[in-house]
């Protein structure tokens, strides 16, 4: 019975204590703070761990007598000797920094009411103060990284490139951890100096990796060449949108882990540290903007425009606050912003204008060999074709401003245009297409000037054709009105060049036949006088749309050929010796003509 008793009586009651230190232990697998639970546990049984933070007003410290201040007095000796062992030593905490740190809690927490504890404090902050610098200098070196180099400026889609945190986790917990007891101890100042030293130098490192180049001042790019300059500014135009959106985001989230109990120093310090990258970014924007205007430079500066304005709203977003905290820092940085962006659309807008003043006021007298191309064409809509991959962009910067500022009957050109880009696109080739007028007039021969006018008129429509940004800007009716002026200068280079010719091989009919004869033969003559000359000349002439020079071999093949063989059956009883051209030699001949060649009959 008493064994059967014995198996079937309860287990042996578990002690009180030993149940807290069970459920101690479950609670701290899963506490975030466990170093903090484990000592407020500890405490219960140690008495040297027991915090010695004033008590809450209400509330009466217990009384205990002599023994609680040799208690006390014993703390402050063991946090003194730990403070004082680690200052001694010029190697890093390792694995001692947790037994300063709480040594350093104990200190705070004493300093109120004892000055043995208030002067630990201060004997510790500049080991804190060279343990943070470590910390924050231990993995600041940025990676160099390469931009894209594309140079679609249009879609603005392209990411930055990635920039991992400014610190690892562990190092930015630890980072944390010791400004939490400067904050507290109350050497918030020098946690910021600290902090603003170290991180400043490592932005302005990063961001100069990202360049590519060093900090330049407003005097060298003023004096930088075109080359150089036209690198640095498609560089920067990618770089500023990383430096926002990786660096100086990177360099906010690490400020409000770090200064978590301080918000407002925080946003200060971040302030400080990214004011002189920012101001470095807008100084190079602000010279360019001071800079000579130059056409070549527009696209680039319309580029820089685009990337800051894009980053503007999250340039300021990083600097404020809650309930509007750091609105001065805010309003600082967001004035800087606006502007240089104010600056670079000013520059923008004033280089149309005198692109356009330049176009119109282009006065070479010599004209291009055989009616080609003429290199204003080429120039004019290559940087039209530029400008209008940046509509979006540029619709911002004209607003409703005229485009080029110039009269009344350019203006009235672009009417209908729907878009302060399509507006400036029209009254630019407008002005092309004015003075190309003028450049015709400088052949004596008005064949040929129809031929330079139905050259470049039939590239400019190709160039707006083949760019889709051009042709929405355009319209589609822009486009038919200007394929029919392209008819127009092929039917007076035929009328031009060919009715004369032509006109020679009518048949005047009643002649006697003697009479008749001898016309044939007048006509004959005249007629390969014509021609020779009409090759030699239209061999050298150049077009170089292989396409337009296939339809207008084309048409004048279908007016030379059927008047021809006409001529040639009136005169078929005249002598071999008069009739030079046969239908094929004619035929084969004007395969010749426009290829820029000039060439003589064989």
């Amino acid at each position: 019975m008493s064994s059967a008793s014995s198996s079937s009586s309860p287990p042996p009651a578990v002690d009180a204590g030993q149940e807290r230190v069970m459920a101690a232990a479950k609670s701290l697998a899963v506490s975030k703070n466990a170093a903090d639970d484990m000592m407020r546990f500890l405490s219960t049984y140690d008495p040297r761990l027991i915090p010695l933070s004033p008590p809450e007003a209400g509330e009466e410290a217990p009384d205990r007598g002599d023994d609680g201040d040799d208690d006390e007095e014993e703390l402050i000796a063991s946090v003194e000797d730990v403070i004082r062992r680690c200052n001694s030593s010029s190697s890093s905490f390792s694995g001692g920094m947790t037994n300063y740190l709480y040594a350093v809690d104990d200190a705070i927490a004493a300093s109120a009411h004892s000055a043995r504890a208030a002067a630990a404090v201060h004997a510790a902050m500049p080991r804190l103060e060279e343990e943070a610098r470590s910390l924050l200098s231990a993995s600041s070196s940025p990676r160099r990284l390469s931009l894209s180099s594309s140079d679609d400026l249009a879609t603005g889609d392209a990411s930055p490139p990635r920039h991992d945190d400014a610190l690892s986790p562990a190092a930015a917990a630890s980072v944390r951890g010791v400004a939490d007891r400067m904050l507290r101890a109350g050497y918030g100042p020098e946690l910021a100096q600290v902090y603003v030293a170290v991180r400043r130098d490592a932005l302005a490192e990063a961001v100069a990796a990202l360049l590519g180049v060093d900090a330049v001042s407003i005097e060298e790019v003023l004096r930088m060449e075109w080359a150089a300059l036209d690198q640095r500014m498609r560089r920067w135009s990618h770089a500023v949108r990383a430096v926002v959106r990786s660096f100086l985001a990177v360099e906010r989230r690490l400020c409000d882990e770090v200064f978590e109990s301080d918000e407002e120093l925080g946003r200060e310090c971040f302030a400080d540290v990214a004011r002189g990258c920012v101001l470095q970014l807008l100084g190079f924007a602000d010279a360019v903007a001071m800079s000579a205007r130059a056409t070549e430079k527009l696209y680039r500066t319309l580029g820089m425009y685009e990337a800051l304005a894009d980053v503007r709203p999250e340039l300021e977003a990083l600097f404020a606050g809650a309930d509007d905290n750091g609105a001065d820092a805010r309003d600082f940085f967001a004035g800087e912003v606006a502007s240089a962006v104010a600056q670079l659309g000013r520059t923008v807008r004033l280089t149309i204008e005198e692109f356009g003043h330049a176009i119109r006021g282009e006065s070479s007298r010599k004209p291009v060999h055989g009616g080609e191309i003429h290199p204003m064409t080429r120039y004019v809509l290559n940087y039209c074709g530029l400008l209008a991959d940046c509509r979006g962009t540029l619709d911002a910067v004209l607003g409703d401003a005229a485009a080029v500022g110039l009269d009344d009957d350019t203006n009235a050109a672009a009417a209908g245009a729907t878009t302060p880009s399509a507006r400036c696109m029209r009254e630019l080739l407008t002005l092309l297409l004015r003075k190309l007028d003028d450049k015709a007039r400088l052949y004596d021969d008005a064949g040929l000037q129809n031929i330079f006018l139905m050259n470049n008129l039939y590239y400019v429509v190709q160039k707006v054709m083949d760019s889709p940004p051009l042709r929405e800007l355009l319209g589609d009716d822009w486009l038919r009105r200007h394929r029919g002026q392209i008819r127009q200068y092929e039917a007076g280079y035929l009328r031009a060049s060919w009715i004369a010719v032509l006109s020679g091989l009518r048949d005047d009919g009643g002649a006697a036949a003697a009479a008749a004869q001898r016309a044939l033969r007048d006509q004959a003559k005249s007629f390969g006088a014509a021609f020779e000359e009409m090759y030699r000349a239209q061999t050298a002439w150049k077009v170089s749309d292989p396409q337009l020079r296939e339809e207008l071999r084309i048409a004048v093949s279908e007016r030379l050929i059927p008047a021809y063989r006409s001529f040639l059956g009136r005169a078929s009883r005249l002598p071999a010796r008069h009739v030079k051209f046969s239908l094929e030699d004619l035929e084969n001949y004007v395969l010749d003509f426009f290829e820029g060649v000039p060439k003589f009959v064989r």
